[in-house]
């Protein structure tokens, strides 16, 4: 949808409210809660039976709908598994939270932040291109001394953090299985994410993990050990899951998608390392940032 009215569909329209508006710290709350609606009204479809060669039988499984999302299909689909409970397995590929943080930390996303900053009235841009906000990440030491302007915009993004979270994975996450809820049941999920990732930033995983006690739940591709004999276009392996297209990484993909078919078919039960570079996640490398 073009939201802006400029004549191009950019990647966030249709999903977000537009920067310069009231509504901006709204951002992708309502579009990831009706996602995930959407989601719902599927899977109840399915239960109902469809028909696709039209000879009056169900075609699709009724009784095993798993779920899979990579991104922010990773994302909307934490919201979805700790919610519907018609869902009982599924894996989540590369999600993080809260969305906010997930902007401010990736060097892909952060030139939206930059925008909406300069936009704000008054603006709260506190440099010609970016912005300085010091905010530590998780393990450095406190910041003492903000840079002029810093405060006022970690206030900015407390207000965005709060205003978001009834669309946050990292709300949602411990009623995966930490608490879940009444007539939901605990769910059977397994968490990708890999070392490095540029797009949705490790410590933004992290803390989805952890607010939801998930760390044994996820797999973690180490590459920065394979990282220094690819070529630049794999810098960032944010999309390692669809990595079978390039013969250079044909096999990182091929393995990642395998460790999933392989979870599936164990009903949840089981996940299996596919490749030496696929670890449990129990902590972050040192140059996981």
């Amino acid at each position: 949808m073009d939201v802006d009215g400029n004549g191009r569909i950019g990647a966030t329209e249709g999903v977000s409210t537009r920067a310069p508006s009231p509504l901006a710290l709204i951002g992708s709350r309502d579009g990831l809660r009706q996602t995930t609606a959407d989601l719902m009204q599927l899977v109840r479809a399915i239960r109902r039976g469809v028909d696709v060669d039209g000879d009056g039988r169900a075609d699709l499984d009724r009784e095993h709908i798993y779920y899979f999302g990579q991104s922010f299909g990773g994302i909307y689909g934490t919201l979805l598994m700790a919610i519907d409970p018609l869902v009982r397995v599924g894996v989540l590929n590369v999600p993080g939270g809260p969305i906010v943080e997930i902007a401010r930390q990736s060097p892909i996303f952060r030139h939206l932040v930059i925008e909406q900053l300069r936009q704000r009235q008054p603006p709260l841009l506190n440099g010609e291109s970016d912005f300085t906000e010091s905010i530590p990440l998780p393990g450095e030491p406190p910041e003492l001394e903000p840079a002029p302007g810093a405060l006022a915009i970690q206030g900015y993004f407390d207000r965005a953090e709060w205003l978001t979270q009834p669309a946050s994975p990292v709300a949602f996450a411990p009623y995966v299985r930490q608490l879940p809820l009444a007539g939901v049941g605990p769910k059977s999920v397994l968490f990708q994410w890999a070392v490095g990732d540029r797009t949705v930033p490790n410590p933004t995983t992290a803390a989805l993990l952890a607010a939801g006690q998930l760390q044994p739940a996820s797999v973690l591709f180490r590459h920065d050990v394979l990282a220094p004999g690819l070529p630049d276009r794999f810098k960032d392996p944010h999309a390692f899951l669809t990595w079978t297209a390039f013969p250079e990484v044909h096999a990182i993909g091929r393995a990642a998608q395998e460790q999933v078919a392989r979870f599936f078919l164990s009903g949840g039960r089981q996940i299996e390392r596919t490749r030496p570079e696929f670890e449990t996640a129990g902590t972050l490398p040192a140059t996981g940032h």
